[in-house]
């Protein structure tokens, strides 16, 4: 596949192995694209045991692996919701490639979904939530927008949702009036920058099997004092298709709406959930 050929690629919140953004950033680079991974640094003492055992190194390791697929990457290491930190994510891509094609805002926080009541939650989880999923969401993208549209050649921007953002749900702390923003968010980018060629598009991932589901799967079987296969077997029972998504089939997503099969397609929410919802 060559439908990117050409274009340069920047991915936020890539680091995990088990990830939606390690997904997308090596579907984007299938497809021919060079791509800029970026993502927090982290201690590998807080890396997941599957990451440790295999000698993961986080967004290092996916840079390795675009560049086994042939394609140019870089890493830059950073907090998305720091300007300074977004500043310097555009510019270390527009030095390294000349361009900035495309750009998909993934990195977020779980917010101790599943075990978060609001009125329990404490300021400091509500506040860095706010900061990463949200405002980490307009920062990046008022740092990568801006030379997009001085370049004058359009792009596509993809904003990573939920289904916690079309919905309410029990206990999802702030992650749920995050992921309704960013839609809202989706939709008044797109008015703005279809002048200029460039389209705002978002996916809404249902239940996909990575370590930030883990998490949330794990934390919701301590609240009901259930065994965590029981949560699994009852969110699947609940999706259509009767199973979890791959991050796989969320990048695919992705790959599509920054493609020029897309051109013609901006301030959409596209759901993948295997049926879940229909909004």
């Amino acid at each position: 596949m060559s439908r990117l050929a050409g274009k340069v690629a920047v991915v936020t919140g890539a680091a995990r192995m088990r990830g939606i953004g390690r997904a997308i950033a090596l579907r984007l680079a299938e497809e021919g694209a060079n791509v800029v991974v970026a993502g927090r640094p982290a201690a590998l003492a807080s890396f997941p045991a599957s990451e440790r055992t295999a000698g993961w190194r986080g967004i290092d390791s996916v840079v390795a692996e675009i560049e086994a697929v042939g394609q140019r990457a870089v890493a830059v290491h950073g907090d998305v919701a720091v300007q300074a930190d977004a500043d310097r994510l555009a510019k270390a891509t527009l030095d390294a490639f000349g361009r900035l094609d495309i750009l998909v805002n993934n990195a977020a926080l779980p917010s101790d979904a599943g075990a978060a009541p609001i009125l329990d939650m404490e300021d400091d989880v509500w506040v860095r939530t706010v900061d990463v999923n949200l405002t980490g969401v307009y920062r990046v993208t008022r740092a990568c927008g801006r030379p997009m549209r001085e370049l004058g050649y359009g792009g596509a921007i993809i904003n990573i949702s939920s289904t916690a953002g079309r919905v309410g749900m029990l206990a999802y702390g702030a992650y749920c009036a995050t992921k309704f923003a960013v839609i809202g968010l989706t939709q008044q980018l797109a008015l703005e920058l279809a002048p200029h060629g460039i389209r705002v598009n978002c996916i809404c991932p249902g239940s996909t099997d990575t370590d930030m589901m883990d998490g949330t799967i794990g934390r919701t079987a301590r609240v009901f004092n259930t065994q965590t296969d029981s949560v699994r077997s009852r969110i699947k029972a609940q999706i259509p298709m009767g199973r979890q998504g791959e991050a796989e089939e969320q990048a695919a997503a992705v790959a599509f709406l920054a493609s020029p099969d897309a051109s013609y397609i901006t301030g959409q929410t596209l759901n993948v959930d295997g049926g879940l919802r229909f909004d």
